[in-house]
């Protein structure tokens, strides 16, 4: 095990509404095998039970620190107030119904120990549902140019499975609070651009769990949809100007990935026809959408139309999303 001096780890956690999930997300850091971290929970103006759980472990442990943050200021906003309030030279971002192996933080350390000038690196996922093993799905950082799979939305780590070094998270001053949706998408693809930044990706055991839990969701399908197509336009709009010409193609595989679903609620019904609308025009007015050549938006045109059948044909979505990137 490393010495608990080596490095102060701030892990960060947006809170809201998790109360039937935040005991085990706790827990699962006081375990750690490492035990130099502070945890900043955020409470983002939850309505349950939450805040009374985590005030139960903060009067337990003086290294859980809560803040209260603007009433239900989103994520990116949590974890801004968490980077601003961090003391520790690294931050893991961890959300309240997810968990960390117990052996997490000395595995990341271990690494980051002895390779200190890295601005970051990426672990391993494991999915699950309702309790760790019920799903044998791990998300393996295991690509060669990332940065054009968060473009095209082919994304190649969550949220959780990098840990940061402090100093290159202020340099890149964080999250945009402009996101409703993609926020760490956003953050990612930002923190790849900058002038040699130095991160290694590995492809090893699950040091962490994503909970994928259908039962911890809970909301209105076009408000949810809405978030997620503005998101995609400032995003497209905001990379299109300042990613090299040859890649701005890969920001067409994050429109169609809305385009899909879009479509697709638009044919179960979820959304009315009106809803519709309104998100397919604020997708068509993307300063990418409308610059491409017609080739191109007949891909998106087919999209658009197939996501709306009831027939499905197998492969049809992978191969106008290929076609889109080239």
């Amino acid at each position: 095990m490393i010495s608990e001096n080596a490095y102060l780890v701030s892990i960060i956690v947006p809170s809201y509404n998790k109360g039937d999930y935040i005991v085990e997300t706790i827990k699962s850091v006081i375990e750690q095998t490492y035990s130099n971290w502070e945890l900043i929970i955020i409470e983002d103006g939850s309505t349950d039970n939450s805040v009374q759980i985590i005030t139960k472990f903060v009067e337990l442990d003086k290294r859980i620190i809560l803040i209260n943050s603007k009433k239900n200021a989103g994520a990116n906003v949590c974890r801004n107030i968490g980077i601003n309030a961090a003391k520790g030279e690294y931050l893991i971002f961890l959300d309240a119904d997810d968990i960390l192996n117990k052996n997490c933080l000395s595995n990341r350390i271990k690494i980051i120990s002895k390779n200190p000038k890295l601005d970051f690196t990426v672990h391993t996922l494991q999915v699950f549902n309702k309790t760790i093993g019920d799903s044998k799905f791990n998300w393996y950082p295991n690509v060669k140019m990332p940065l054009k799979n968060f473009l095209s939305h082919s994304l190649p780590w969550q949220t959780m499975q990098p840990i940061w070094k402090l100093e290159f998270v202020l340099k890149i001053n964080g999250f945009d609070e402009n996101f409703k949706r993609l926020q760490d998408v956003e953050f990612h693809t930002r923190a790849l651009m900058q002038p040699n930044v130095n991160y290694l990706l590995f492809n090893e055991l699950p040091d962490c769990y994503l909970r994928i839990d259908n039962d911890r969701k809970n909301f209105n399908e076009f408000e949810f949809l809405n978030r997620w197509v503005n998101s995609v336009q400032l995003y497209c709009d905001k990379f299109y100007g300042i990613i090299k010409k040859n890649n701005r193609n890969y920001l067409l595989g994050t429109i169609y990935r809305v385009i899909e679903q879009v479509s697709y609620q638009n044919r179960l019904k979820s959304i009315n026809l009106n809803q519709f609308l309104e998100l397919q025009a604020t997708i068509k007015n993307i300063q990418i959408y409308q610059s491409i050549n017609f080739l191109k938006r007949f891909y998106l045109y087919l999209g658009w139309e197939y996501n709306k059948q009831k027939i499905r044909i197998p492969g049809i979505n992978y191969i106008l999303y290929k076609l889109l990137l080239f």
